[in-house]
């Protein structure tokens, strides 16, 4: 199946809002009681879109105790970065909420990043939008990668290239999954 057909497939599965909501409590929950975010100072988050696990319900309680950091475009490189989070927010390239004053993160200053996707496979791959924004955001980072996604997002196998990046878990309702280096 081509990377076209699994996002269409993808979105005949999708429930309704609230059913997402439901959902996304649940996947937070499986997240908070991860040791690895449970040890983590700094943490690349994202703000959420309609179709994505919306997260924002534990920023707060995120942003109590550790840095956060979300992605933003960086105009003088043409790429997103991770940058620290502030509740002051505007809209960004594509109309996604960034920071008013994007303060950088470096290369090892995350401990790790949540990323959201149209769909995960039980190797660790990751199918996103199309743009390619967190293939090329994610290697600028030391960060573990967790996956998070819905069970109906969560597929056998996705298709790969080169360039795709993989995730070290993934934590949907019912199943968190840690995948082993170069496997």
């Amino acid at each position: 199946m081509t990377k076209t057909e699994v996002r269409q497939k993808i979105m005949t599965r999708r429930p309704d809002f609230q059913t997402l909501e439901e959902m996304s409590s649940a996947i937070v929950h499986k997240l908070q009681s991860l040791e690895l975010l449970q040890t983590a100072h700094a943490i690349g988050i994202y703000i959420p879109l309609p179709d994505e696990v919306n997260i924002s319900l534990f920023f707060h309680d995120l942003a109590s105790h550790r840095n956060l950091y979300i992605p933003a475009f960086d105009e003088s490189l043409e790429c997103y970065r991770m940058a620290t989070y502030t509740p002051a927010l505007k809209p960004g390239k594509f109309d996604i909420p960034e920071p008013v004053n994007p303060i950088w993160a470096t290369a090892d200053e995350l401990d790790l990043i949540v990323v959201p996707g149209i769909a995960f496979d039980t190797q660790g791959n990751r199918l996103g939008r199309g743009g390619g924004f967190y293939d090329r955001l994610l290697p600028c980072y030391t960060a573990a990668r967790i996956g998070i996604c819905f069970d109906f997002q969560c597929l056998e196998k996705i298709e790969t290239e080169p360039h795709d990046c993989k995730m070290n878990y993934l934590v949907t309702e019912s199943k968190c999954l840690e995948f082993v280096p170069n496997s």
